[in-house]
């Protein structure tokens, strides 16, 4: 037998009909069907929590990103913060005002420092921003590293103040924080989404100050490069990355020390790989190991460890060798390609000199 409904329900009906999920309507009105809730609402024409009218998501589309929740729920008066938060999720809008949940330095990146050039360098290299559309959630800055290497995330943390934890998967330790002023400070910086997939002529190099050039591919050097031993115990010093990366850092060896380097593409079974590197050996990588980790201040104690054993390495002279050909190699060595050198010295090899 149908029921009638009295002006109270209906009022009741018109005020949160367009405001609450049926479900919790049902229980506003026990004595009501979820359907006959549905088919009186629609005969009084009244929309529909769960359908959002144009004049709404023009809302979102103008305000999501930048106004503050309590502006939000005034300009949405029918809406529940969850429900515009679902909603700028599903037209894929994203909050950039949020603070982070846990305390972190926001500001950390909008000012050159020793330590802002290392992370920033280290960032380049075994770091990585990604975007968000999560619940209204910012993007994140995100590292992930060997659990052997968990000394130089606990530095980065306390250097960011961050409250936010270290987390272990595994052999990896992680260390995330979701800040968007973070992550638009380091897009003005030329750090970009998803390193792995970008070209190289996307890439940039930052607008670095001199005086903080040492520490920024000293970061470089800790998340991409390698410090190790030849049989002869003589140090070595390869860096790996993209060719502009690559180029800046060589051209400032070259400048500074007039040590030079052929820029070689990586290959894996005879295939090429958007990836090159710089190499140096002996003399040339103690003077560079010596410019990079001497009195630094922010490191990975890995390879501060082997930076102090490659100092203490002594190189001796090259025996065998005519005056004139020791005379040549220290004239030549760090301004010339290797082919041009060894047309100077044609009874020698390489891996000799």
């Amino acid at each position: 037998m149908y029921k009638y409904w009295s002006h109270k329900e209906i009022s009741l009906l018109k005020k949160f009909y367009p405001k609450l999920i049926v479900r919790e309507l049902a229980k506003m009105f026990p004595n009501r069907t979820k359907a006959t809730i549905v088919v009186k609402a629609l005969s009084l024409g009244l929309p529909s929590a769960k359908l959002w009218q144009p004049e709404e998501n023009n809302v979102l589309h103008k305000h999501f990103a930048e106004a503050s929740e309590e502006k939000l729920l005034k300009l949405l008066p029918k809406r529940s913060w969850s429900a515009i938060l679902a909603q700028g999720e599903r037209l894929a809008l994203k909050r950039k005002t949020d603070k982070p949940r846990l305390k972190v330095n926001e500001d950390y990146f909008k000012k050159w420092s020793l330590n802002m050039a290392y992370i920033l360098g280290f960032i380049f290299a075994d770091g990585n921003i990604t975007e968000i559309t999560h619940n209204g959630c910012s993007d994140k800055l995100a590292f992930g590293l060997h659990r052997k290497d968990i000394d130089i995330l606990r530095k980065i943390k306390r250097e960011l103040s961050a409250e936010q934890a270290l987390s272990k998967s595994g052999k990896y330790i992680h260390f995330s924080v979701y800040s968007q002023k973070i992550v638009d400070d380091l897009k003005l910086l030329k750090v970009s989404y998803r390193k792995s997939l970008r070209r190289s002529s996307q890439e940039n190099i930052p607008n670095i100050p001199q005086k903080y050039i040492q520490d920024f591919i000293r970061g470089i050097v800790d998340g991409d490069g390698s410090i190790n031993f030849d049989k002869r115990g003589y140090p070595r010093l390869s860096i790996c990355g993209r060719k502009k990366i690559m180029t800046f850092i060589r051209n400032h060896f070259l400048s500074r020390f007039n040590i030079y380097s052929k820029i070689a593409q990586a290959k894996y079974y005879g295939k090429k790989y958007n990836l090159f590197y710089i190499a140096y050996r002996s003399n040339s990588a103690k003077t560079l190991i010596n410019y990079l980790y001497n009195n630094a201040n922010l490191y990975l104690e890995r390879k501060f460890k082997l930076a102090k054993r490659c100092l203490e390495t002594e190189i001796k002279e090259r025996k065998n060798y005519t005056k004139e050909e020791n005379q040549t190699i220290r004239q030549f060595y760090h301004s010339l390609p290797r082919d041009k050198i060894l047309s100077m010295l044609s009874n020698r090899s390489w891996s000799s000199i």
